[in-house]
Formats: C-alpha cells, sequence, structure tokens
C-alpha cells in the first residue's frame, strides 16, 4: 500500500509542476475536470445532468432561463459554490472540520431550493435511499457525527496520508448518515477537502464504480481507500493524457 501511495506522491508532484510551468493548459484541464467532478458527483446520487445543463448553470453572468429548469440551475450552481468553499477551507493555515462546517456545506448545497427543509438531522430512518449499510439510528447521529469530526483533529489523523484521511472521514460520516438529502454528497465534498489541502486532485470516483462505492460503506475503511485510490490513479492518467498530447498539438499549429 505504501507503494501505490508514493506513486500517487510522485506523479501528483508531476502533475503540479506540468501545471505551473503551463497555466493556461493548467487551468483547460482543471475546468474540464471540474465538470466531470460534477457530473460523476451527482451521478453516484441517481442525478443526471447534461453538460449543457452544467456549462450553463456555471455560466457567468447567468443567462436567462426557462422556469423549466430554473431549479436544476439552482442546483448546479449550489454544488460549483459547495465546491468553492471546500476549496477556501482547503486553503486555511490549519483545516478543522467542525459539526458548523458539515451544516454549512449542506446549507450551501441546498440553498434556494424550496423543496429542501432546513439543514437539520434526520428524525427518521428513510425508507427509500440509494445507500442500503447500516446507518446511525436518529438519536445517535450526533453522537457519532461528533466522534468522526473530533477524530479529525487527532494527531493519528493529522500525520496520516491525505487518502486515508479523506477516506476515514468520509466511511465514518457515512455510517452516521446525517441527511435524508445530501449526505453521500457532503461525506465526498469533506474528504476532498483533505486531498486538495495535500495537493491532490480531487478523487471523483466514476459513476460506472456507483454500486462498488455503495457496497464499500458494508465493508471495512480499506475497501473505500482502494476505490478512491483507483479513482486518483484514473484521475492522473487523464491529466497526464491531456499534457502529453498537448505538446504536439501545439507543435503542429507553430509549424504551419
Amino acid at each position: 500500500m505504501r507503494t501505490r501511495y508514493l506513486d500517487l506522491d510522485d506523479r501528483t508532484q508531476d502533475l503540479n509542476e506540468r501545471m505551473r510551468e503551463d497555466t493556461d493548459l493548467a487551468d483547460d484541464f482543471l475546468k474540464k475536470y471540474e465538470l466531470s467532478w460534477m457530473y460523476h458527483e451527482n451521478a453516484l446520487e441517481g442525478v443526471i445532468y447534461t453538460v449543457q445543463e452544467l456549462v450553463v448553470g456555471l455560466a457567468t453572468p447567468q443567462p436567462v432561463a426557462d422556469a423549466m429548469v430554473i431549479g436544476v440551475l439552482q442546483e448546479v450552481r449550489n454544488h460549483k459554490a459547495a465546491i468553492d468553499l471546500v476549496r477556501s477551507e482547503a486553503g486555511a493555515k490549519k483545516v478543522k472540520v467542525t459539526l458548523g462546517l458539515v451544516k454549512k456545506v449542506h446549507e450551501t448545497l441546498y440553498r434556494g431550493i424550496q423543496s429542501k427543509g432546513p439543514s437539520e438531522f434526520r428524525k427518521e430512518m428513510p425508507l427509500h435511499r440509494a445507500y442500503f449499510h447500516e446507518i446511525a439510528q436518529p438519536p445517535r447521529i450526533a453522537a457519532l457525527l461528533t466522534k468522526v469530526v473530533d477524530a479529525t483533529d487527532t494527531a493519528d489523523f493529522r500525520k496520516a496520508h491525505p487518502v486515508v484521511q479523506a477516506a476515514r472521514l468520509q466511511h465514518g460520516f457515512m455510517q452516521a448518515y446525517p441527511y435524508t438529502d445530501g449526505s453521500g454528497k457532503v461525506a465526498r465534498l469533506l474528504a476532498n477537502l483533505f486531498l486538495i489541502r495535500g495537493g491532490f486532485l480531487p478523487c471523483v470516483i466514476h459513476s460506472i464504480d456507483r454500486q462498488r462505492y455503495y457496497d464499500s460503506f458494508k465493508m471495512p475503511e480499506a475497501v473505500l481507500r482502494d476505490l478512491m485510490i483507483e479513482a486518483m490513479d484514473n484521475a492522473l492518467g487523464h491529466a497526464e493524457k491531456h499534457f502529453a498530447e498537448a505538446a504536439p498539438a501545439r507543435a503542429r499549429r507553430s509549424a504551419r
């Protein structure tokens, strides 16, 4: 396992150096990667957005939209705002995950959406949900989530590799499953906070691995961690290909 971490570390360092050397190419890649991130994040929850819906939702200034799609665009904008919030927290002098931050991320995801109520922990066991692992009974949510959050401020957690940190937080959070809607999104955003802070690309688990992702919460944390490493390895492969193909293309354009 240590070899896999070292491989991620080395390849990420190489990628970051490439991005610093060619900021235009880096910006192009990161914009595409963020679209992919948002697409697959929602697809994991069974919500499919078209590329056009994502692009329009992220456009600045906001275009005039048909009433039928205003809700969709609001969800896209909220998701982007939540990503920006996590990026900002990752850049803080000291990262501290608190119940207040958990609530803030959840509120950001659902701000202005009429069908969603206030950001409160669930008060019942949902009959219909995407995840089928054992989750906390409502009276135990606050205590279990507090334990998960407090663990991120321990010396053991702080000295762990960012991938371990991200998997540990996410796995524990999903055992608590504090919200009827949005627990998965909040868990992944908070997990990615530690990866971004560590200089890594956000971990994007593709929708094709949706069932594997759901099943990982029925198993030990290491199963989720392995899936995340696969996803991060895949992302680095796409990034390396993006930069490798750009140089010959530029050379051809310059020769014309």
